[in-house]
């Protein structure tokens, strides 16, 4: 139907546009089209400003402005359109003149657009007011007062029967209920129900009867059902809450509360009730003292800003029984506050607690921090009492073990009778044994005190390698094996007497240890660094056993001579430095050592071609200066053993006195001499005098200053004792610069 409707309106239009298309212009058609929904404006104004009014009486205002409208407009616009209108358009029909469309009432010279408006708006409007009138209010059923047994059977769903009898008092016949006792029910309705609920279901009790009500009284009855679980659910959690709770309304009074909050400041039941203004109490827990000693009115009245201008809080306050409430409010969206009282007392009583705690373990913690300080300081006053005695003690062990290792070299170079070669070997090996201890409690002394910095710099394999293979070459030929070492041309930053500690302590075990074969001293690059390797045929090391060697004084039963300690110091070396350490080994086959060093490409593009070092032989001249004679007649022994010329001095100004008459191509100077003269002052005094030679300095003492100061300098050093196959190896790389 509503299709058919739609269609037929929709074919009326276009056959209406088509009648009058040739005759009106577009304007006239809106113009027409406006005056017909004008039409709907009475009933529109009775709708809005008095909607009391019966909907019979509008409807016929409605209609009646509708006809007229169209006698008055739409049928001359008709019958214009299909050519001269018939003559009763302006004498009216049965000479009615007053019902002529276009003299209508005596509005000849008004327009017809005008005059079907005003008329049909006039006609619309007068015929609802006279028909709202004379009909008076609506009647029962249809938006009127309610009858009484209706709205009793209506209410009887939700309210008890006695309750019912005394706000409608004894049934009677067709009475209409009067606005109060209706204004009752609504309100012990609203109860149950819910305000928007009740008036739902008034409304359509003034509306509807039979079914249509029952269904809605139904559909309520449900609604009402699913509010009261749901408020029994909200009740039986907030009862079960641990916090006081309290809700007020936006007029600041009481309407929900919990039994906690009633336990917490000590309400009577009769004070608390929907409604109570929360200023009242306010003053009971005041009056009460849980409050403490405050300004009772002005404390109320604080509060009471607090909710009107809708601004959370927080803030404790400690009762007349020493408990502590934490009260936070907030306001709710639709006008309002909540409050929540907590009960923090066992809170602040652990915070309290753990406070005390906490400054004492704070004093505590100073005592023992002073304890471990002043345990700490004298720890390191006898670290470094200990480093001064190993220090003492090696300087006083050195000077005679390396006076005795040069006799020995000596000895050991003019002896010719071999009955006589074991015994110096023997004693060669025994002064041998002593260094090695006493390197190594010196190494493990400086590495425990934190004494061993590295000193990194760019330094070139080629050299370094070819003074270690000299070094251990001889003691390798004589044990009956073979030393090869790979040349390598490549650049490494490090420090390099460190580094040098490391490889010695690699090659000494492979010589120490391995019977026949050879040892190799090589190099593997690996990406941007240098494996530097040292291989050995020895016996290999098992692999339970290999994380027990590098402890200090761990040495494997496998005979030979050593202490234990080389690896250990290797180790703890290579961790200074940052270089991983890394070891292979087969059993019956042999063991590789080896470290990993970082390369430097850029002292590498930088670096100068090398020459060829000279042997030391009968043309060098060489200055010793030393304040042991024994050390002086010990060196004169060696170097003249390799065919040197060698000026002895103990002094600094017999140095300088022999200079004067005499010219040495090489210095070899003790660092510490008499008078608290140091060897570095008598180097500078002779380059003063514009003497220029290579110098190297030997010295006991293995400080980082000592190292430093020689660099400084530009001198080369050596330790004590004194390492003949070293010294010999440094003068033949210095003889060629």
């Amino acid at each position: 139907q509503r299709r058919l409707g739609i269609l037929a309106i929709v074919l009326a239009a276009w056959a209406y546009s088509r009648a009058i298309a040739g005759s009106d212009a577009l304007a006239d058609i809106g113009a027409v089209s406006f005056s017909a929904l004008a039409v709907l404006a009475p009933a529109l104004g009775f709708a809005i400003w008095r909607p009391q009014t019966p909907p019979r009486a509008v409807l016929a205002g409605l209609l009646a402005a509708v006809l007229a409208w169209c006698w008055l407009l739409l049928v001359p616009l008709l019958l214009d359109a299909g050519g001269q209108g018939p003559a009763w358009l302006r004498e009216g029909p049965f000479g009615w003149r007053w019902l002529a469309p276009d003299a209508a009432f005596g509005l000849e010279g008004w327009s017809r657009l005008a005059r079907a408006l005003v008329l049909s708006l006039g006609l619309g409007f007068g015929l609802t007011a006279w028909l709202a009138l004379r009909w008076g209010t609506r009647p029962a059923g249809q938006g009127g007062a309610l009858e009484r047994e209706r709205l009793r059977a209506l209410a009887g769903r939700f309210i008890a029967a006695e309750r019912l009898q005394q706000l409608l008092g004894p049934a009677r016949e067709a009475a209409a209920v009067d606005a109060a006792s209706e204004a009752a029910v609504e309100r012990e309705l609203s109860a149950v129900l819910g305000a928007a609920s009740t008036r739902l279901l008034l409304d359509a009790a003034r509306r509807d009867t039979g079914s249509d009500l029952d269904s809605v009284a139904e559909l309520v009855d449900e609604a009402a059902q699913a509010l009261r679980f749901n408020q029994r659910v909200l009740e039986a959690a907030l009862e079960n809450m641990s916090q006081g709770i309290s809700v007020v309304d936006r007029e600041l009074r009481l309407v929900a509360w919990n039994a906690r909050y009633a336990e917490l400041f000590g309400f009577p039941p009769e004070l608390l009730q929907v409604g109570r203004p929360v200023a009242d109490l306010a003053r009971h827990a005041i009056a009460r003292g849980f409050l403490g000693g405050v300004d009772a009115e002005a404390a109320i009245a604080r509060r009471l800003a607090h909710m009107r201008a809708g601004t959370p809080h927080l803030s404790e306050r400690r009762l007349a029984d020493g408990s502590i409430v934490e009260i936070r409010g907030n306001p709710m969206p639709g006008g309002g506050f909540v409050a929540t009282f907590t009960d923090v007392t066992a809170f602040r009583r652990a915070e309290a607690e753990l406070k005390s705690v906490a400054e004492t373990l704070e004093q505590r913690v100073e005592s023992r921090t002073a304890e471990l300080a002043a345990a700490k300081a004298e720890a390191e006053r006898a670290n470094r009492a200990k480093s001064r005695f190993l220090a003492a003690v090696g300087h006083d062990l050195t000077q005679p073990l390396h006076a005795a290792q040069l006799f020995v070299h000596a000895l050991a170079q003019r002896l010719r009778h071999s009955e006589y070669r074991e015994a110096v070997d023997n004693i060669r090996g025994a002064i041998e044994s002593a260094e090695g201890l006493l390197d190594g409690l010196t190494d493990i002394s400086r590495l425990d005190a934190g004494g061993m910095l590295p000193q990194v710099e760019p330094f070139a394999l080629r050299d370094w390698l070819a003074h270690l293979a000299a070094e251990f070459g001889v003691l390798a030929r004589q044990r009956g094996l073979r030393l090869d070492a790979v040349a390598c041309s490549a650049w490494v930053r490090s420090d390099p007497q460190l580094l040098r500690r490391v490889l010695q302590n690699f090659l000494a075990n492979a010589v120490r240890y391995t019977r026949e074969g050879r040892v190799l001293l090589g190099c593997r690059r690996r990406g941007d660094a240098i494996e530097i390797e040292v291989w050995d045929t020895g016996p290999g090391i098992r692999a339970e056993d290999q994380a027990l060697i590098f402890e200090e004084f761990r040495r494997l039963q496998r005979g030979g001579q050593g202490l234990g300690l080389g690896l250990s110091i290797a180790e703890r070396i290579a961790r200074l430095l940052g270089h991983p350490l890394r070891l292979r080994s087969w059993p019956g086959r042999g063991t590789v050592f080896s470290i990993c060093v970082p390369l430097d490409h850029a002292a590498a593009d930088a670096a100068p071609t090398p020459t060829e070092a000279v042997e030391p032989g009968s043309a060098l001249t060489v200055l010793v200066v030393d304040n042991e004679p024994e050390v002086v007649r010990g060196m004169r022994a060696v170097l003249e053993g390799w065919g040197c010329r060698v000026l002895g001095a103990a002094t600094a100004d017999e140095a300088e006195r022999l200079l004067q008459v005499d010219d040495a191509q090489l210095w070899l100077l003790d660092y510490h001499l008499d008078d608290e003269a140091v060897g570095l002052d008598l180097l500078q005094r002779l380059r003063a005098g514009g003497r220029q030679r290579p110098c190297i300095v030997i010295t006991a003492d293995q400080g980082e200053a000592v190292r430093n100061a020689v660099q400084a300098a530009g001198a080369h050093l050596l330790h004590k004792p004194l390492k003949p196959l070293a010294l010999r190896s440094l003068m033949r790389r210095l003889c060629g610069e």
